[in-house]
């Protein structure tokens, strides 16, 4: 039996039922819509890479362990590096040590210690990495804070034969670059 207000018309209410169905459903799609526009932005994994500025290139060349001549050593200095490869928070500056001499028989074993002071701030920091190779390849990240960085390289090269570090060259230069 059918009541008061309802109508069945080929086995379907037609009592409005159906217009308020489509009327919920548009405004539903219409909120979802809106709520998808107004969502902040999906994070990424990967932050946006930020290409680092080369400031200069040093030469800081050291006498060759092997004896055959000088070791050219040029050094690259990076600032504004938001992601440094040492993995501690920026802004850094990353210096770069390279030799364009051809690989040799025998390896290099290289030590590099940083001294670095921030002009601005007085602060001052230290950073030694040993490396090893068969051309001399190293590289340095400077957290010094913002401003203008005055930083010494030493260079140790010695000669990897047997133990490391067999007739060890020194060599020393400086250099600036803003943080």
């Amino acid at each position: 039996m059918i009541t008061g207000v309802e109508r069945v018309r080929d086995g379907v209410a037609t009592n409005g039922s159906r217009r308020r169905a489509v009327r919920l459903g548009l405004v539903g799609a219409v909120g979802a819509l809106f709520a998808a526009l107004l969502s902040a932005p999906v994070a990424q994994a990967i932050p946006e890479y930020t290409e680092p500025n080369l400031v200069t290139t040093l030469n800081c060349g050291s006498a060759n362990p092997l004896g055959n001549g000088p070791l050219p050593v040029r050094v690259d200095v990076y600032n504004q590096i938001a992601f440094p490869s040492d993995g501690l928070p920026g802004p850094a500056i990353s210096l770069i040590g390279y030799s364009l001499t051809r690989p040799q028989a025998l390896e290099y074993t290289i030590e590099v210690r940083v001294n670095w002071r921030n002009q601005r701030t007085g602060r001052t920091g230290s950073v030694t990495v040993p490396s090893r190779a068969q051309s001399v390849r190293w590289q340095v990240d400077l957290h010094p804070g913002s401003g203008p960085v005055a930083f010494t390289i030493h260079q140790k090269v010695g000669l990897m034969l047997f133990v490391p570090m067999v007739n060890p060259q020194y060599s020393t230069c400086r250099g600036r670059a803003v943080a």
